[in-house]
């Protein structure tokens, strides 16, 4: 968090009171585990800014070579952790957001208008 610290020492404040909190707290809510730093420290490596659509040695954009890689090696793990010849590691978000907005604003029968991936829109 030293860059943090140096570029909003508010937030980084703020963030360590959370962190103290939560080393010092047993929450029973499922959706407040404790990660690990190794999980919080992938969690904000570089690929969390970074789009990458599709499947390994097939996405939609270019240098996503070590994204292969990881995923690659997630779809390993999983194979030998859960015995499975095939897995999907992929998480979803983009689709689900789109849709949650559609559901917003759309009645049943209505159209949308979109561009395709090679004019500058995106997946679905």
């Amino acid at each position: 968090m030293l860059h943090l610290k140096n570029d909003d020492p508010a937030v980084a404040k703020l963030i360590h009171k959370e962190q103290t909190r939560i080393e010092g707290t047993l929450d029973l809510i499922a959706a407040e585990n404790h990660a690990p730093c190794s999980i919080r420290e992938a969690l904000g490596s570089v690929f969390t800014t970074k789009t990458i659509e599709g499947y390994p040695g097939k996405r939609y954009h270019a240098g996503c070579g070590h994204a292969d890689e990881v995923e690659r090696l997630a779809i390993l793990r999983c194979r030998s952790l859960f015995g499975a010849e095939h897995v999907n590691v992929q998480p979803h978000s983009g689709t689900s957001a789109n849709l949650a907005v559609y559901f917003s604003v759309l009645n049943v029968g209505d159209r949308v208008l979109s561009m395709t991936l090679s004019h500058g829109g995106h997946l679905y």
